[in-house]
């Protein structure tokens, strides 16, 4: 998984910044949504979480912990991430729940 804050401490206070560039796929599509968790939900409920799309997410509010790939994660409110396609994660909320907007670009079939 790749973090990147939302508003990093070092950002300008006004303009325009690229957070991620994915590179272009055969094919690809897009699906877009948000996932509300409980404090201490996990996603997936058990095992894993694996896809053919690129998965990125922007934490809106509260935070989650897991594992993506083989490494441990902890991320917040203002954060985004990237799970590259095909990479197994697993996610639980914190204390304060978490609300995640994502987006899945590449095959979405799944």
């Amino acid at each position: 998984m790749h973090r990147v804050p939302l508003v990093p401490d070092d950002a300008p206070a006004l303009g325009v910044r690229a957070l991620l560039d994915l590179a272009p796929k055969d094919r690809a599509a897009l699906r877009v949504g948000s996932v509300t968790l409980a404090p201490g939900q996990r996603v997936p409920a058990e095992g894993w979480s694996v896809h053919a799309a690129d998965e990125l997410s922007l934490i809106v509010s509260g935070s989650l912990t897991g594992v993506s790939g083989e490494a441990p994660f902890a991320v917040g409110a203002g954060d985004v991430t990237l799970i590259p396609a095909g990479e197994a994660h697993w996610a639980v909320a914190g204390p304060s729940g978490a609300v995640a907007f994502w987006i899945w670009f590449g095959a979405v079939d799944d």
